[in-house]
């Protein structure tokens, strides 16, 4: 696959680039594990990623990402470099401006506070095995000691907060995924039935789903078993190419 890497605000971004252009770009906001280097990234590199990444350049797809600080945890700072990144790429490439986004487990918190600044320039949104609440999902880790710290560490660095005020932060987003109900942009929702990391956001993500039905916006919601791991390129790229009839 050709690509190329960048860097913004010392973080290493990296953009692959389809040998038949579409017009059209996907931008991946990864999980808590996702990394870019000068040459490398865990989407390149990881055996489950890797094909949907080769999935979306073969029926001609521009893709993108950023390292976005690490285990960011939906950060103002992570958030912010998205955006940048948007803009840059938007301004280099010759693609069209609306964009499909990819958001893996973590990078759903980035998108929550993304879609406001970018809702006129999407144009779908796949959310893969996603954590939609980081409210819910730092008490779920209170349960498992190293973990817990750990995250706490991670949310604490990546908010610039001490880690005794941590959890007082993350209280004031409880009922934090209430907003992807309001994001009338169509939604794929995509669910690892073998997950445990996000274990406990499921019954968040049946809420957002039938909340956003109610008011029929464009929702769907797929159960994806080990064994059909080997579709899901398939399938978040058909559900990109529907979301194009419209310049």
């Amino acid at each position: 696959m050709k690509h190329r890497s960048f860097q913004l605000e010392q973080q290493w971004c990296m953009i692959h680039y389809p040998e038949r252009p579409n017009g059209f770009g996907v931008m991946i906001l990864g999980d808590y594990h996702h990394y870019v280097d000068n040459n490398n990234s865990f989407w390149l590199q990881q055996e489950a990623r890797n094909p949907i990444i080769r999935e979306l350049n073969d029926n001609g797809y521009f893709v993108f990402y950023s390292n976005l600080f690490g285990a960011n945890w939906g950060s103002d700072q992570a958030v912010q470099l998205a955006k940048r990144m948007y803009q840059y790429v938007k301004r280099t490439e010759i693609m069209n401006s609306k964009i499909h986004i990819l958001a893996d487990g973590m990078g759903a918190l980035v998108l929550r506070k993304l879609y406001p600044m970018l809702r006129d320039d999407l144009r779908s949104v796949v959310l893969y095995s996603p954590c939609v609440s980081l409210y819910e999902h730092y008490h779920q880790e209170k349960e498992q000691k190293f973990f817990y710290k750990k995250l706490q560490r991670e949310i604490s660095q990546a908010n610039e907060i001490k880690e005794k005020d941590c959890e007082q932060w993350v209280n004031f987003y409880q009922g934090d995924y209430l907003d992807f109900m309001s994001y009338s942009i169509p939604l794929y929702m995509i669910q690892w039935v073998s997950t445990t990391r996000y274990k406990k956001q499921f019954p968040f993500i049946k809420e957002i789903y039938k909340d956003r039905m109610k008011k029929k916006y464009l929702t769907d919601l797929f159960f994806l078993l080990p064994e059909k791991k080997s579709t899901i390129g398939g399938k978040i790229t058909s559900y990109f190419q529907k979301h194009e009839y419209e310049l």
